[in-house]
């Protein structure tokens, strides 16, 4: 009988242990960040690299790793690159610019960058990005269509340089090239949190203004529910709504309420999956499987009612390029490979983040003035504005947040107890919220969560 093959799970556990183990250099001090690039019946294709935990922002070496899912072995790793020569040809090709000089620039989690320069003029800088999770011709596309139709100084984008045929270069190798003008300036993330409340008062508002006019693209009539993927023909960008990659949701869905399923059985899933929280799922793992499996038809019908948008689902302050002088003045939105139709609200944690710090467990504590920055973000987009105070979007909220929260990140062992408290605090919050909205009187108490 031959062996069964190996499961993605298996194939994650075998890459980590083979990655620590040095086989791409020592792991001292450093995580390890991977993807997977593709999954054949034969084998799993991951990028891995070794990364500083709490190092400054830099080109991260990251290496193509294929395991065979039959016998189990690792293949040697290769380095993902991009060679001089193949730097040259694509500029030629989609800018008709020969290269001057290419260095290795900061990376993008789902890709590594090239900053380039050309002979024909030194002001002119490109980057070249090699992905491997979204489609380039794609965004290409989309990108292309919002520098046509969205005024620049609202949702500003790098100009694109589309490479012939690269779309099939990319279905053939599992990666794509993509060529964007430089733009020169700090990331948002790196300065928000320094910010003046002030300051933020204003970048708040042009980011309300940014999120607004990505919302306002018309999506096809059907407004389905899943990644939207864009492609030209005859000059003409057309968008059309495919299952969820991004996520692995599946999809395309018809309802919202298709979507919150699905949503919450793979935050489930996660949850089920991560190691090193088992004090959290002591309490809490049994009760949201049981939840799951008998509550999900629970989900009102009001939450229809949500609009279903064009949506960056990635538009955090890490994709957001500011000025070095004016941090207020946003200078390009970058990484558009998440791109979804899905309901506007889905982006609920994104748009929080501009309202608090930055935290280990991913919901960290309020700015001076919160409130204020919550009514200036949605002052500025008052038919938004509505629609957040609106059952549909409560409603709509109250599950989505469950998903969203369900899943604790990984707790440092070394908080003292009210650190430890806090830490898991809004998860519990949540997670006890909904489940107490259905438990039934044969549930026993909540433990205490130390």
């Amino acid at each position: 009988m031959p062996d069964e093959l190996m499961t993605q799970d298996e194939a994650v556990s075998a890459l980590l242990a083979y990655v620590f183990s040095g086989a791409i250099g020592s792991p001292k001090g450093k995580g390890v960040g991977y993807a997977l690039i593709e999954a054949t019946p034969t084998t799993f294709s991951w990028s891995a690299a070794l990364e500083d935990i709490d190092g400054p922002a830099s080109p991260i070496d990251r290496y193509l790793i294929k395991i065979n899912r039959q016998s189990k072995e690792i293949y040697h790793p290769n380095p993902i690159v991009l060679s001089e020569m193949e730097l040259t040809d694509a500029i030629f090709a989609a800018t008709g610019h020969h290269l001057a000089s290419s260095i290795r620039f900061t990376d993008g989690a789902l890709s590594i960058s090239y900053k380039v320069t050309v002979q024909e003029s030194l002001d002119v800088v490109y980057v070249v990005q090699l992905r491997h999770h979204g489609c380039v011709a794609s965004m290409d596309s989309f990108m292309t269509l919002i520098s046509r139709t969205v005024d620049s100084q609202v949702l500003p984008v790098p100009p694109v340089y589309p490479i012939p045929g690269e779309k099939k270069r990319q279905e053939a190798t599992g990666m794509g090239r993509q060529i964007t003008r430089f733009i020169p300036g700090v990331m948002a993330s790196s300065i928000y949190p320094q910010l003046s409340h002030e300051e933020r008062l204003i970048f708040v508002q042009k980011m309300a203004l940014a999120f607004q006019a990505c919302w306002r693209i018309q999506l096809p009539e059907d407004h389905l529910i899943g990644e939207l993927v864009a492609a030209t023909t005859d000059d003409r960008v057309n968008l059309q709504v495919e299952p969820d990659r991004h996520y692995g949701l599946g999809g395309p869905f018809r309802s919202v309420r298709e979507y919150l399923r699905a949503y919450i059985r793979a935050s489930l899933l996660a949850l089920e999956k991560q190691q090193g929280i088992k004090e959290y799922k002591e309490r809490f793992l049994d009760r949201i499987k049981g939840f799951v499996d008998n509550h999900m038809h629970n989900i009102p019908a009001i939450v229809e009612d949500i609009p279903i948008v064009v949506m960056h689902a990635d538009m955090g302050l890490h994709n957001v390029i500011v000025s070095s002088q004016t941090h207020t003045e946003i200078r390009a939105i970058i990484d558009w490979e998440f791109l979804s139709s899905a309901p506007y609200a889905s982006l609920h944690r994104i748009i929080e983040m501009l309202f608090r710090k930055p935290a280990p467990n991913g919901f960290g504590p309020e700015y001076s003035h919160a409130d204020k920055l919550r009514d200036t973000f949605w002052g500025a987009i008052p038919e938004w504005e509505r629609w957040n105070r609106s059952e549909a979007t409560q409603t709509f909220l109250e599950w989505f947040r469950f998903g969203l929260f369900l899943k604790p990140e990984w707790r440092p062992r070394h908080l003292s107890g009210d650190e430890k408290r806090q830490f898991w605090s809004e998860n519990v919050r949540v997670v006890e919220t909904l489940l107490d909205k259905y438990k039934t009187r044969s549930n026993p108490p909540f433990p205490p969560l130390i």
